[in-house]
């Protein structure tokens, strides 16, 4: 995920069944969506209904948001015992997406930079409370932040996503050294350890620690410490996954069809999300660390642990992933995002119940479609439903609040975290005015989807109007502030 405060361009117009159910076609935009191939057989451990119910769901999210293809993988008790891929991996080639598919998975890459990280400790290679001056002696104020502040976001490093030749620079090759070097110069936002604040600068310093400490590439580390041991032969990292004739394309849908999405040059990913993979090799992984074959147990329960700051305030949100609950049950959760491609890799330990989903548009929100799947097979009470729904009644009327205030270009500084005001800039609001002004009241708003991040809640909302439908995303935090928001259409 990159944190922004950012408008969406959108005025222009391993168990499948021996025997798929067969489900009408659905058609997003103007293009059919064929109905699920089988993927490889495997030992049968869903029931007939619960697998045609899954399908369902996931070709409802592939119907009602902006994607062109979606990949799934579900695993329980160590095993994966459902996966299939719906729609397109390819409008142009009409290829369909498959379990098999080849995914850009963005910032959950974090969970396997952390997972480096952590082995270099094991191995006695550093401590995470070590500065960081270490490996990179040129970062100014690296004498006083710590490893441990990078992999919890708490560093203040500011995030390089956020300059404002950042968009352009990402269609080119660049190194390490050169993402660090676009905000070298620029003063932390907080001091180390008293704030938590989403940096991807962060994972890319911890990729630098990795090759430094761990003597050799950071692809090379991932390979030969995670990739190989978790049995993850069709995962990669860096440019080359990019090439595989496997990898989807990844599209926007800019409100009328889809069109490719122009994508990063991943070595500006880096440590923070320039990984290739699937959702069987993500299955495998999520396997793979809970039964502590890559990491022991006191590292694994490190990194899922929630971050305290300085003065004991609580985050929920570990080493590269979320620590939150679902209707009561623990979750440990990551999103990824970039542009063409988004995902979710949610993991509920104490279930030994795993739920992968990768979709080839950067705008398609995995968390309904995970928590519906979730709810099939652990179906929540009333109770828990509403500590579920909690505070949801006051967000919707802020979110309300919120976008009429784009809608007249009137959000100000006061509205929004000190880290969204610094991307708040008069375009943005025009731009929000001109475009949004012009739909009026909505007819309907629907929440979709609730989920932590770090010291915010996210809330997704389908706003409907006249004559368009959008997806309304935005986070608060406990005083109602703004820190993320999007706006996509649907």
């Amino acid at each position: 995920m990159i944190a922004a405060l950012a408008l969406a361009t959108w005025m222009s117009g391993l168990a499948a069944p021996t025997a798929a159910p067969t489900l009408p076609p659905l058609h997003v935009g103007a293009s059919p969506t064929p109905a699920p191939l089988p993927a490889p057989f495997s030992t049968p451990a869903l029931t007939p209904d619960q697998m045609q119910k899954i399908d369902r769901i996931a070709l409802q999210a592939l119907g009602e948001q902006a994607t062109s293809g979606i990949s799934l993988a579900i695993v329980r008790g160590g095993s994966v015992v459902y996966s299939r891929g719906y729609g397109y991996a390819s409008q142009e080639l009409q290829t369909t997406a498959r379990d098999a598919s080849l995914y850009e998975v963005g910032s959950i890459s974090k969970e396997f930079t952390a997972t480096a990280v952590l082995l270099l400790a094991e191995d006695g290679k550093l401590t995470l409370d070590d500065t960081i001056v270490r490996w990179v002696p040129d970062l100014p104020r690296a004498k006083d932040i710590t490893v441990r502040e990078l992999l919890s976001m708490t560093s203040g490093v500011p995030d390089y996503t956020d300059q404002p030749s950042f968009d352009k620079a990402s269609q080119s090759p660049v190194t390490p050294a050169g993402i660090i070097a676009t905000v070298k110069s620029l003063p932390l936002d907080f001091e180390p350890g008293t704030q938590w604040e989403y940096s991807n600068t962060n994972y890319v310093l911890l990729g630098m620690v990795i090759e430094k400490a761990g003597g050799m590439s950071y692809s090379a580390f991932l390979v030969n410490r995670a990739f190989k041991t978790a049995g993850m032969f069709s995962t990669t990292s860096g440019n080359a996954g990019a090439s595989s004739p496997d990898l989807t394309t990844g599209y926007a849908f800019d409100g009328v069809r889809f069109k490719l999405d122009p994508p990063w040059d991943l070595t500006w990913a880096y440590g923070a999300g320039d990984i290739v993979s699937n959702v069987l090799d993500l299955a495998l992984w999520d396997t793979a660390l809970l039964n502590g074959k890559v990491l022991t147990m006191p590292s694994l329960r490190a990194m899922w642990t929630a971050t305290a700051l300085k003065d004991g305030t609580k985050v929920p949100y570990g080493f590269g992933w979320t620590v939150e609950t679902l209707y009561g049950h623990r979750e440990i959760d990551d999103n990824g995002g970039l542009p063409g491609y988004s995902g979710r890799n949610a993991a509920f330990p104490n279930d030994k119940f795993d739920i992968v989903v990768l979709a080839n548009s950067k705008s398609f929100e995995a968390g309904p479609l995970v928590r519906q799947i979730f709810e099939l097979f652990y179906p929540p009470t009333k109770e828990q439903i509403d500590a579920q729904h909690q505070g949801d009644d006051a967000a919707m009327m802020a979110a309300r609040a919120i976008f009429r205030k784009l809608q007249g270009g009137t959000l100000v500084a006061a509205d929004v975290t000190a880290a969204a005001s610094r991307r708040l800039t008069p375009a943005l609001l025009g731009q929000a005015k001109s475009q949004l002004g012009r739909l009026g009241a909505p007819t309907k708003v629907d929440q979709v989807d609730k989920y932590a991040f770090g010291t915010e809640t996210v809330y997704v909302y389908r706003f409907t109007f006249k004559q368009a439908v959008l997806g309304f995303s935005v986070s608060l935090d406990a005083a109602g502030k703004v820190g993320e928001l999007s706006i996509i259409p649907l």
